[in-house]
């Protein structure tokens, strides 16, 4: 397969909705949440309210993209020991650990200046030195295993990433590069869940990701292809509206209840219902979203100059991540600075000037930071090509 723009565009999009999920933080920006606040007074809410709602889970989008593209890339080599253990580890930490570093030294920063001025943090812990060093080695989910988002909370993601991408090493090296062992890891991730949420979500993820790489290569080899990827096309949105018609009025959360009600006391937590919807989005809606983006380019050849256009995004997605929530931080200080409330951030214009700042710090911390970063640490070690 050739470079997947598709990919790249949904992973760019994911990123942008996550800020639409975070922008309730502007609520706390005096240090804390009030009793009561107006979630529809953000801007364009009745138009994004699902994002509002649940954009939270775009991350699991994240962890399939990346166990696809990784299947894709790795899983042959690191088994034919073409690519050792030093240089994927390089490769990994090059791309993870520049922008990483820099969000974390500057979310400790601002932190700082919130904590002086309000006597507290925004939204996540910054104050312990402990955190900040796991946070700076990414294993802060990890060391020890937790569920706290501390300093650039949502950097949570590139820790279970990290963790992720020894576990895929370590498979792919034992020649576990399969797609049985791929489902296997997807039910492991699955038990884990209960254990813990967000190693448990990010092994479905990524390996459910792997599993949909298999399942791509498979339907390609099809004579029946083009008919099998637009029925999965056709799923796949289906699952969506779905996805949307339950976050909007809830049909299926309100026939479990009315379910539930009749069944014994002991026989159902109610309090489980969301954690069971969300598992089931993450082994229906997220699989299904990247083998029918796969399949939209490799088979049915559809949209190929919207998706060379969007990948861009895919380019800048993971400094949209890592940036959004310290320029929130700096949004939120200065606004206590010069007296603003958190309705300042209610405004259309307030969101999309956010947007704009926020996708021309992405695109220069892209250009020239991310990447030249990266080549300068690979470059460290690797060996200059002689002359001839």
């Amino acid at each position: 397969m050739k470079r997947l723009y598709s990919l790249d565009a949904i992973r760019g999009l994911a990123a942008l909705t996550i800020v639409i999920w975070h922008w309730q933080h502007f609520f706390a920006m005096s240090g804390s949440y009030p009793p009561v606040w107006p979630r529809d007074a953000q801007p364009f809410f009745h138009l994004l309210e699902p994002f509002y709602l649940e954009a939270w889970a775009a991350v699991d989008l994240f962890f399939a993209l990346s166990g696809f593209v990784f299947f894709w890339l790795y899983r042959e080599a690191i088994r034919e020991r073409k690519v050792a253990a030093g240089k994927f580890a390089l490769l990994r930490f090059s791309r993870l650990w520049p922008l990483h570093a820099l969000m974390l030294v500057a979310v400790a920063l601002l932190q700082s200046a919130f904590h002086a001025r309000t006597g507290t943090y925004f939204i996540f812990p910054a104050g312990a030195w402990d955190r900040f060093v796991a946070n700076l080695f990414m294993v802060q989910q990890w060391v020890p295993l937790n569920f706290d988002q501390t300093f650039n909370g949502p950097a949570w993601t590139v820790s279970v990433e990290a963790g992720l991408y020894v576990l895929f090493f370590v498979l792919c090296r034992l020649g576990l590069n399969g797609w049985k062992s791929a489902a296997a890891a997807v039910v492991a991730g699955l038990l884990l869940y209960s254990w813990n949420q967000m190693i448990g979500r990010g092994m479905m993820g990524f390996f459910f990701g792997g599993v949909a790489y298999f399942a791509v290569e498979k339907i390609r080899t099809l004579k029946s292809a083009r008919r099998v990827s637009q029925a999965i096309g056709l799923l796949c949105l289906a699952v969506w509206a779905l996805v949307v018609i339950e976050i909007e009025f809830g049909p299926l959360h309100q026939a479990v209840e009315w379910i539930t009600d009749r069944l014994p006391d002991d026989w159902y937590d109610p309090d489980y219902t969301n954690v069971y919807f969300h598992i089931a989005y993450i082994l229906t809606a997220v699989p299904l979203t990247v083998t029918a983006l796969a399949l939209s380019e490799t088979v049915l050849n559809l949209f190929p100059r919207f998706y060379k256009k969007t990948t861009y995004l895919g380019d800048i997605s993971y400094s949209v991540y890592m940036l959004h929530f310290p320029l929130q931080t700096a949004c939120a200080l200065t606004a206590l600075s010069i007296g603003l409330t958190p309705m300042a951030f209610m405004h259309w214009w307030s969101m999309l000037g956010f947007y704009a700042v926020l996708l021309v710090l992405a695109t220069l911390s892209y250009r020239y930071y991310e990447k030249p970063m990266q080549k300068w640490i690979r470059g460290l070690v690797e060996k200059p090509v002689a002359s001839p």
